[in-house]
């Protein structure tokens, strides 16, 4: 978790691009919301730009970073720290400004377009502002060994080959690639473009027409962003781009590799439901009629039971995990010890588990999880 954190901390065309759009968008006193804050260095920035306030949340340990960052650079007294989702948080008062690094690889597959339209109904002042504003996608035919090795992986050397068949799975994820120019097969292509000031659908869908111009081999698409964080300021992980974060692009693959002229074109379509991070893509060639279609709901793997479970007609019953979980907070009362737990626990429910050890790892696991 550090060593992710410190790529976005290290990252200095990032600083200086989120710098530029604080500058453009931050008003004196100020009161902001850092969603997802991370280690809390887009909240920092604010308060060094003259914001009042930073409320900084987070749902992972990382706030505890924030809070410490923040403590040591005497800026504590400014801050709020809230260990939660955004999406499960509430504010004491509004904010002015709202802030947040959630575009991912593709610009909408990290979460940022319900997570900022959330903020900006329950957070945002009549009239703020939000940073990013806008995220333009952008799409390539690509050729790359490197990539497509992400994809062959289940069929390399060394794997057995009664696991041969799970790299049909792999043509079906989204990876993370960094390109080099020359991977491109021919110019990118406008996807589409997400405002994050206004409402967004539930459902997107794309598409593009893109041109080749050399010859070689197709191994799939590649996705990345430009990201209007104010106006005059843009963020982008473009292979093309001098200025690029570091960040990595999408790869989207093809079951197989196609050979491809100069000349040719390809329509590709894009498809998303951001909240269940899932991805659709189709990829067609115009002087064949060959069509690839693929989506990341079948690289999931999961059990019939839970496809079961999914259902809006299945009558849900507590597991024998749940029904535990129920015992356990059974006796939060707001009064007993976790170690009064435990010995409660144990004394009471001895077969709750196979062992001892095991039912003093649930309960802990448990309360960790669901109590405060």
């Amino acid at each position: 978790m550090l060593d992710e954190h410190l790529g976005y901390v290290a990252d200095r065309k990032r600083l200086e691009q989120f710098k530029a759009a604080i500058a453009r968008t931050l008003k004196p006193g100020d009161r902001v919301a850092d969603l997802g804050c991370g280690s809390g260095v887009l909240g920092l920035l604010c308060l060094q730009a003259g914001a009042s306030h930073v409320v900084a949340i987070d749902s992972t340990a990382m706030i505890e970073v924030a809070r410490q960052t923040m403590a040591r650079a005497g800026l504590a007294d400014r801050c709020t720290f809230v260990h939660a989702r955004s999406h499960r948080a509430t504010l004491a008062e509004p904010v002015d400004v709202v802030i947040c690094d959630h575009v991912g690889y593709f610009g909408f597959d990290y979460g940022i377009v319900r997570t900022m339209q959330d903020a900006r109904a329950r957070f945002l002042v009549p009239g703020g502002r939000v940073i990013p504003a806008r995220i333009r996608l952008k799409i390539a035919a690509v050729e790359s060994d490197a990539a497509r090795a992400k994809v062959d992986r289940w069929r390399a050397e060394g794997v057995p080959g009664e696991y041969h068949w799970l790299q049909r799975h792999a043509a079906n994820l989204k990876h993370a690639v960094t390109l080099p120019r020359d991977a491109l097969l021919g110019p990118p292509s406008d996807l589409g473009e997400i405002d994050l000031r206004a409402d967004q659908p539930d459902f997107f869908r794309w598409t593009a027409t893109l041109r080749i111009e050399r010859d070689g081999m197709l191994h799939g698409l590649a996705g990345w962003f430009e990201c209007d964080l104010a106006d005059g300021v843009a963020m982008t992980n473009s292979p093309l781009s001098d200025d690029r974060i570091d960040r990595p692009q999408a790869f989207l693959p093809i079951e197989e590799p196609v050979a491809v002229r100069a000349g040719d074109t390809i329509a590709a379509t894009v498809m998303a439901r951001p909240d269940d991070h899932l991805i659709a893509w189709v990829v067609e060639f115009a002087s064949t009629g060959r069509r690839f279609s693929h989506s990341t709901w079948p690289a999931m793997p999961s059990l019939p039971s839970d496809l079961i479970r999914s259902r809006p007609e299945h009558v849900p019953r507590l597991s024998r995990e749940g029904r535990a979980a129920v015992v356990v907070l059974g006796y939060c009362d707001s009064r007993r010890t976790v170690r009064e737990i435990e010995e409660a626990v144990l004394r009471d429910h001895p077969d709750l588990f196979p062992t001892r050890d095991e039912i003093a790892r649930f309960v802990a696991h448990v309360l960790g999880r669901d109590t405060a």
